[in-house]
């Protein structure tokens, strides 16, 4: 049996307790970084490469709208993924509905042949954004009435304004789109903040 001397020999010192304590504060702060940066949409930003980055910057380039915008529409409505298929029948990263897409092709140069077209990354990269500068002008200076118009249509998008300068959340009455709108800001916000720190550190490239 161990005597008492040898006890508190063994018992940890007041430094050594706030030591251990900071180490697991330290461990939990790191890991819900990390969780954050990967569930949160952040990590997007850092790799973008494998992302379509090149087709998201053309686009945005030619149709005034900012990249980092484009790809928070892009997570959220498809996940990045190209051949994405909704239930209402919307196609793609960008989540087209082909109705709409044939409608805008013609303004573009393009030419819808199937809704599989709509896959390929550059057609349905080129009609989305496009379509977005479309909804820009529409409700010009009013980010949140032209992201309902692109989930609910610029229609039921105007009533919901009702001639008020611009449109606000809690005037959406469709839970989707309203969920829709949510999302975006909350990932564009996170990604132009990831996007700070990467200026910071002098990691970010040109855009």
């Amino acid at each position: 049996m161990a005597s008492i001397y040898e006890r508190e020999l063994r018992r940890p010192t007041p430094a050594e307790r706030t030591k251990r304590r900071l180490l697991g504060w330290s461990v939990a702060l790191v890991t819900g970084l990390v969780l954050v940066f990967v569930y949160s949409g952040a990590a997007w930003v850092w790799f973008r490469p494998v992302l379509h980055k090149p087709i998201i910057n053309k686009y945005a380039g030619e149709y005034k709208c900012d990249p980092l915008w484009v790809m928070a529409i892009i997570k959220v409505e498809s996940g990045f993924f190209p051949h994405a298929l909704s239930p209402r029948g919307a196609v793609g990263l960008m989540q087209l509905l082909p109705s709409t897409a044939r409608d805008i092709a013609p303004e573009v140069g393009l030419q819808i042949q199937s809704d599989d077209d709509l896959k390929n990354p550059d057609i349905n990269l080129h009609l989305g954004v496009y379509y977005l500068s479309k909804l820009q002008q529409t409700f010009p200076d009013d980010e949140i009435a032209v992201l309902a118009a692109y989930n609910a249509g610029p229609g039921v998008t105007g009533e919901w304004r009702r001639g008020k300068p611009v449109l606000e959340i809690d005037d959406i009455t469709y839970p989707e789109t309203k969920r829709f709108v949510k999302n975006v800001e909350r990932t564009y916000g996170f990604l132009k903040m990831v996007q700070g720190w990467k200026y910071l550190f002098g990691m970010a490239h040109a855009r």
